[in-house]
């Protein structure tokens, strides 16, 4: 994470869908401690959100409608001086064996399924929450 001492989380959203994304927001601001501070519903938004937006997590959908997740998470990668803290992970219906082999080498910390879900998803972030005090 970018600032340990931060007593807040604070996330970037990047899914195509904006009832997703709602519904994620939703759920992710139910939790103590974290705030989605910007969303994307594309790859170059993503970016320039980032570049706004300080932020710890990168959720990250692989299929968007404009560019890719695995666009997003290259950029990512190939950027460690500024996102080398970044903590990224994927929340994607494509979850193919292959793909997951190649966002673990861009650095995603986790790869989560949307068919499952959001309750893993949701007790992940949890854990990632700094502690007060």
């Amino acid at each position: 994470m970018q600032d340990k001492t931060a007593e807040t989380l604070r996330i970037l959203l990047v899914e195509d869908s904006l009832l997703l994304q709602d519904m994620l927001t939703e759920e992710l601001e139910e939790i103590p401690g974290v705030k989605v501070c910007a969303r994307a519903k594309g790859e170059q938004e993503a970016m320039e959100l980032l570049e706004a937006h300080p932020v710890d997590l990168a959720i990250v959908d692989l299929e968007l409608s404009e560019g890719t997740g695995l666009g997003v998470l290259r950029q990512l990668h190939s950027w460690p001086e500024r996102f080398g803290t970044l903590h990224a992970v994927v929340f994607s219906s494509y979850g193919h064996l292959s793909v997951r082999a190649r966002c673990s080498a861009l650095g995603v910390a986790a790869f989560f399924d949307k068919a499952v879900g959001t309750d893993a998803l949701i007790d992940y972030v949890e854990r990632l929450v700094p502690k007060a005090g």
